[in-house]
C-alpha cells in the first residue's frame, strides 16, 4: 500500500513538473503554428486581446509621460493628445494578423521593421515567472532584440496577455 502511494505521488510530481517545462513551449508553438498559418480563430484562442490592448496602452501612457517629463502646459496638452491618439491606435492595430505578424516577424507591421531586420528568423527564448507567467524574450539572427511576449496561465494552459517591444523599458 505504501509502496502504491509513493509511486502515485512521484508520478504526479512527473507531470506537474513536466508541464511546468513543455507547456510555456507548447504555448509558444501553437501562437507560432497559427501566425505562420494565419489562422485567424486559433490566434484568438491563443491572445487575451483586452489585456494585450492594455498592456499597449500602458506603454505608450509612460512613452509619452517619457517624452513631456516637466514640460510646460502646451508639451503636457500636446501629451496628453498623443497618448490619446496612440491608444486609439494601438486598440485598432491589435489584431489578430497583427499579432501573427509579431509572432512571424517581430513586428506588429512587417513595414515598422527596420530593412536590415526584414527577411530574418526571429528564435523565442522563454523565461517563467512562477507557476502564473512567462516570458519569450524574441531574438533576430544577428542578435539584435526583438519583442518580448508575456504570457498568463490559462487553466492549464496559457494567453498572450502583453508585450514590450526593444527598448521601450
Amino acid at each position: 500500500m505504501m509502496r502504491k502511494l509513493l509511486t502515485l505521488l512521484i508520478l504526479i510530481a512527473l507531470v506537474i513538473g513536466g508541464w511546468y517545462f513543455v507547456s510555456p513551449w507548447l504555448a509558444m508553438k501553437g501562437l507560432a503554428d497559427a501566425a505562420q498559418d494565419g489562422d485567424v480563430a486559433a490566434l484568438e484562442e491563443r491572445v487575451d486581446f483586452p489585456a494585450l490592448r492594455a498592456s499597449a496602452s500602458d506603454q505608450i501612457s509612460e512613452a509619452t509621460r517619457r517624452r513631456v517629463g516637466d514640460g510646460g502646459l502646451l508639451d503636457q496638452i500636446g501629451g496628453a493628445v498623443a497618448e490619446r491618439v496612440g491608444r486609439e491606435v494601438a486598440n485598432r492595430a491589435l489584431t489578430p494578423e497583427a499579432v501573427g505578424n509579431m509572432v512571424s516577424n517581430g513586428a506588429l507591421a512587417a513595414g515598422l521593421l527596420p530593412e536590415r531586420l526584414r527577411g530574418q528568423e526571429i528564435s523565442w527564448d522563454v523565461e517563467r515567472e512562477g507557476l502564473e507567467n512567462f516570458r519569450a524574450i524574441g531574438t533576430f539572427e544577428d542578435g539584435t532584440a526583438g519583442p518580448t511576449l508575456i504570457f498568463a496561465r490559462d487553466g492549464l494552459g496559457w494567453k498572450l496577455t502583453g508585450f514590450e517591444l526593444p527598448g521601450a523599458a
